[in-house]
């Protein structure tokens, strides 16, 4: 019963965080700070508050979104059932008392370039009157700051596919879904979060393929193969394993800088092909593997390699596998060596990436980096989960004995 308890507050430390995280990857920044746990967007679609009211989609500029934040009644804006057309020739002295009020919602800017910032609002319509206006009058303050002038609002489909829409904004900004939306591929996948995410999955792919071939050939022959000083230099390599890794870090800058391999794939790539603890898990494994089963390959005909892909990789499935779950864990999560080695954008793993995720002047999108952290996550579960099998029978090899 205890350790019943014990495993779930442990799972209780661990889920929390991230749903936290999650919740606030749903905020806009305006809900940042507020001390609510749910954003609102999460609260309306579960109310399904847009039943009773009318949604609509404005775009603003900046002097027009700062004017309407310094307006009276700020975040609310009034609203006249008209298209702005007959506005669009009058400077209003002061809101008609006609006009409606209309809530905002969220802010959402498609991109870093965009010079326009697509701004939601909610008008309540409990008598659904409004409902047949496609277009409404948006009144904001002029810059002079003694009239009103119009812009023009679209009203959008109150629905829960809109209220989804709205929920996942931050992650649309994140992933620059405007572009993939329109086709723009190499747009697309030239900077930012869709850069930095393909930069990591490219290099901790690369790495794990490669890795475990290495780190299996060199475990095999430590483990199967009488040559000379093969004890003494299993020994330096386990050694290997004590040196800090930052004290690798420097000399490897040089190294790669030297070589013309600053701000390549291949300097992100190569410092992780060979891995001592990797040598020494798949060496251990293999050291289980009969030698009568070895021996009878060779009788068989069977070449060195033709033992260790016929043979071995077959039979070191489950240690291949928690190697492979371990090795991409370190290369995804890795932050360091990709800081070093890189100052380019376009060149940026998605831990550096999202540490660097800030606008101008140095503010930090909290609900983007939030967002940007929760898909991080996304290729963990998934690697676990796919050889979560394999992995846990390899971390339990040698637990039992026959």
């Amino acid at each position: 019963m205890l350790g019943v308890g014990f495993l779930t507050l442990f799972a209780l430390a661990v889920i929390v965080p991230f749903v936290y995280m999650f919740l606030i990857s749903l905020k806009t920044p305006a809900e940042l700070g507020n001390g609510r746990i749910l954003p609102e967007a999460l609260v309306d679609l579960m109310r399904l508050r847009a039943g009773e009211n009318v949604l609509l989609q404005v775009e603003l500029t900046d002097e027009q979104l700062a004017s309407l934040n310094n307006a009276p009644g700020a975040p609310f804006a009034p609203v006249y059932p008209s298209p702005p057309s007959l506005f669009r020739s009058l400077l209003l002295p002061t809101v008609p008392r006609d006009a409606l009020w209309a809530r905002r919602l969220s802010l959402e800017k498609p991109s870093a370039a965009a010079r326009e910032v697509i701004a939601l609002y909610e008008l309540r319509d409990p008598e659904k009157k409004l409902r047949r206006t496609d277009r409404f009058a948006l009144l904001c303050p002029h810059p002079s700051g003694n009239a009103w002038i119009a812009v023009e609002a679209k009203r959008i489909p109150s629905n829960v596919k809109t209220l989804v829409g709205r929920l996942f904004s931050n992650y649309r900004t994140l992933v620059r879904w405007e572009l993939l939306a329109e086709g723009r591929l190499g747009a697309w996948v030239s900077r930012g979060y869709p850069r930095w995410f393909l930069n990591s999955m490219f290099v901790a792919v690369t790495t794990v393929l490669l890795g475990l071939f290495f780190d299996s050939l060199a475990g095999f022959a430590f483990a199967k193969f009488d040559f000379p000083l093969r004890r003494p230099l299993f020994g330096i390599l386990i050694a290997t394993l004590m040196i800090p890794y930052p004290v690798t870090l420097v000399p490897s800058f040089f190294v790669f800088a030297k070589l013309g391999l600053y701000n390549t794939y291949a300097a992100l790539v190569i410092p992780g092909l060979v891995s001592a603890f990797g040598i020494f898990l798949v060496r251990q494994y293999v050291q289980t593997i009969p030698d009568d089963l070895i021996a009878a390959a060779r009788a068989d005909g069977a070449s060195d390699f033709e033992v260790y892909r016929y043979v071995i990789l077959p039979t070191a499935r489950p240690v291949l596998a928690a190697l492979a779950v371990f090795r991409f864990l370190w290369q995804w999560n890795s932050y360091l060596y990709p800081l070093v080695l890189t100052n380019r954008d376009s060149m940026k793993t998605l831990q550096l990436g999202l540490a660097t995720l800030q606008e101008a002047f140095g503010t930090v999108q909290h609900e983007l980096q939030m967002a940007g952290a929760t898909l991080a996550v996304v290729p963990i579960l998934v690697i676990y989960l796919a050889m979560q099998r394999h992995f846990i029978a390899g971390i339990t090899m040698g637990s039992v004995k026959g």
